[in-house]
């Protein structure tokens, strides 16, 4: 008679989250499966998590000097407790078991803010997370931003190195949404937020990264990737094109200890974006075409950079895989061009000229691909 396996008592968060056996009661941790796909730790929660570090000490909230002409003046409220997300998060942390009752003293310096700090950054959808999951993510510090003058940096590098090659985001849109102090409207995702700052983090001075907590450019690389890695893992966002967006900003993330996760990236920002076309009616988005046409040459161009650079095969393989012929045009970028906060408009404009370019060279190279796999050269 064959005995029967029991169950572990309790599974890592990674397995519950697939949910798949986990032997790391048994075995200790990695378990069998996180070892499998490479990963050297594996996290096992309590069915009722201890309070978040996070939420159990606060940090000191950032204030602006006056008469400062910081752009992100005025984002913060008075008083945590007096802002109009309190109600938000105090009903999130109930729902989660926790609570911002018996807080100790705050640290007098904190390199990182709650990410409620900042009333532009969604945070609908962590409401609805596991207790285990948010403490996973509090202990991580993937709940945390950094301050007001570091982030600021973190934006503007995006927009000045990043954005002009891969226009993933609307620019115009993030800078009044980035702005905006109102509890009701726009929100930026915070998943989107975290892969914007891994993906600007090598062009920020060395000085605001260790301010950060960051020893340096490696390791803040290394930090901010695991955090918004995290936060894709556990499903913090369900939106497919929000998805996408974060896994392009993702890829560009490069590591001697992975050399293939921007690929990596390239195809999971396909299935997102393959998502909103075939199931608009499942995914509950309404995205605009001009979103989609950034959003699908975003990924090709990025697909192409990692091609040239690790020498393998592209992940698109085909011009008019979704429609690409739709090339990006100036009526695409109409609001962006006048409402840069990096760029004038001269500079703008020749840097759009610039993109379109850069997508007629990576139709090419696809072409070119594509005829050297079907008529390999001897």
């Amino acid at each position: 008679m064959l005995r029967r396996i029991r169950r572990a008592p309790t599974a890592c968060s990674w397995c519950r989250h697939r949910k798949v056996r986990c032997d790391a009661t048994r075995l200790g941790s990695p378990c069998t499966r996180c070892r499998q796909d490479g990963r050297r730790e594996c996290v096992l929660r309590d069915k009722n998590p201890k309070k978040s570090p996070m939420l159990a000490n606060p940090v000191p909230r950032p204030h602006q000097s006056p008469g400062s002409n910081n752009v992100t003046t005025g984002r913060y409220s008075d008083d945590l407790r007096q802002s109009t997300d309190h109600s938000t998060l105090v009903s999130q942390l109930h729902a989660h078991g926790l609570s911002l009752d018996d807080r100790g003293p705050s640290p007098a310096q904190s390199p990182n803010v709650p990410y409620t700090e900042y009333a532009f950054v969604e945070s609908q959808q962590l409401m609805s997370l596991p207790s285990e999951d948010v403490a996973l993510l509090t202990s991580k510090s993937c709940l945390s931003l950094p301050t007001s003058n570091a982030i600021d940096e973190f934006v503007h590098e995006y927009f000045k190195n990043i954005h002009p090659s891969v226009p993933v985001l609307d620019e115009a849109e993030f800078w009044r949404i980035y702005q905006n102090n109102q509890s009701t409207g726009p929100k930026i995702s915070h998943f989107v937020l975290q892969s914007l700052l891994l993906a600007s983090c090598p062009f920020v001075s060395l000085e605001t990264l260790r301010r950060c907590g960051f020893d340096d450019m490696r390791d803040a690389q290394k930090q901010l990737y695991n955090r918004a890695n995290l936060l894709y893992e556990l499903r913090t966002e369900e939106r497919p094109h929000v998805n996408a967006q974060g896994a392009v900003l993702l890829a560009h993330y490069t590591s001697a200890e992975d050399p293939q996760a921007g690929s990596l990236w390239v195809t999971r920002a396909i299935e997102h974006a393959m998502l909103i076309d075939s199931h608009p009616s499942l995914v509950g988005e309404n995205v605009a075409i001009s979103l989609k046409k950034r959003l699908w040459w975003s990924i090709l161009l990025r697909d192409q950079s990692l091609c040239i650079d690790l020498r393998h095969r592209p992940r698109v393989t085909s011009i008019g895989f979704h429609g690409w012929s739709d090339w990006l045009s100036i009526d695409d970028f109409s609001e962006e061009l006048h409402q840069s906060r990096v760029y004038d408009y001269d500079t703008k404009k020749g840097l759009l000229d610039e993109l379109q370019k850069q997508c007629e060279l990576a139709v090419v190279l696809t072409d070119l691909d594509i005829l050297e796999e079907r008529w390999p050269t001897s």
